[in-house]
């Protein structure tokens, strides 16, 4: 608790210095630069995510063609997923395990009953007769 209380802190303290190195608490016109500078800088990196999301969503749209990796990064693009897809259905046994057990009770539980019912039968039908 006071260790986080002591970062949280420690991030508002580093904030507040940073933004008074920069200069955004002077005037509101230094802050419009700054604002302006930093949009100038983010503007590549935004045009290229938009593009990425473009050609994911709507491929027609698309305005260059891929180009295919070599050989070798695919393959490893390849081992990378199919092992993180391993280790997500890794993930997932417990859950499947516990379903399967519930399912494994549930069965056995109903065959006891089956069970009981008939021998019930028995004996009704074995007391009407004597």
């Amino acid at each position: 608790m006071v260790l986080m209380v002591i970062a949280k802190l420690g991030v508002v303290a580093g904030v507040a210095f940073a933004t008074k190195q920069l200069g955004v608490w002077e005037s509101p016109e230094h802050s419009a630069v700054l604002v302006e500078s930093a949009r100038e800088r983010l503007r590549p990196y935004a045009q290229d995510l938009k593009d990425r999301i473009c050609c994911w969503k709507c491929q027609e749209k698309c305005m260059e063609e891929l180009e295919p990796k070599p050989w070798r990064e695919s393959f490893v693009d390849s081992w990378n997923d199919t092992i993180k897809k391993a280790f997500l259905y890794l993930n997932q046994v417990p859950t499947y395990f516990h379903h399967f057990m519930e399912d494994v009770e549930k069965a056995v539980a109903d065959l006891a009953k089956e069970k009981d019912q008939k021998i019930d039968q028995k004996h009704k039908t074995s007391a009407k007769s004597n």
